[in-house]
């Protein structure tokens, strides 16, 4: 069964697929653990939560990998069969290879964790297409804006803050640059990827006029 778990930076869907695969292997469950060769945070073949979680992918996947070929190569590796598949940043995937997997669905466990839509609201085109033929959908809900609404948009900001809304659509987060945040969908649209700063009270009128008392 092909499985996609989808929600905006910050939701923890790398720790939840991390602490998912560790019981199925705490059973005794023959698992593979998958990434994008493209996810290079931490290293090109580590799975890494902001948490702190983090493991060593048994199949990195390229743009060009036919995924189902790595997979069998890894069963036949284990010298028994494969149970479950867990992909992270599952967006990055082609349609090909997410077609690879809904066509191996019937036959393994496959658990894709990833992004819905990218910092402009557009699809990615791994996640278009898991949302087409994924067997079951589920929203990882685990994210709030910083007003305390629900975070839906996931929002790229410079090394200022500044919410940026145009460029390539895979930018890898450096942490100093660039980063990711997510905004419900008001603040995202307006901008604000942070609250604005009070202004003291007595300090202004209206317009944003300084109020002075007159000495008496």
């Amino acid at each position: 069964m092909l499985r996609f778990y989808f929600g905006v930076m910050g939701s923890s869907k790398t720790a939840m697929l991390l602490m998912q695969r560790y019981n199925y292997l705490e059973l005794g469950h023959c698992v593979a653990l998958l990434k994008p060769e493209v996810d290079t945070r931490v290293g090109r073949e580590i799975v890494y939560s902001r948490v702190g979680l983090r493991a060593v992918a048994d199949i990195v996947v390229g743009v060009d990998d036919d995924i189902l070929e790595q997979l069998r190569w890894f069963d036949a590796a284990q010298g028994r069969k494969l149970q479950h598949a867990f992909i992270d940043e599952a967006q990055f995937l082609t349609e090909r290879q997410v077609l690879g997997l809904a066509d191996i669905g019937p036959e393994l466990d496959i658990h894709c964790y990833g992004l819905k839509s990218d910092f402009m609201g557009n699809f990615f085109p791994g996640s278009q297409a898991l949302l087409r033929f994924a067997d079951v959908l589920q929203e990882v809900e685990a994210s709030l804006c910083w007003c305390g609404a629900k975070a839906t948009m996931n929002t790229r900001v410079d090394g200022k803050g500044n919410v940026i809304k145009s460029g390539e659509q895979v930018l890898i987060d450096d942490g100093t640059q660039i980063s990711y945040i997510g905004l419900c969908y008001r603040h995202w649209l307006c901008g604000e990827s942070r609250p604005r700063r009070p202004v003291p009270k007595g300090r202004a009128g209206k317009g944003g006029v300084k109020v002075v008392k007159s000495e008496k």
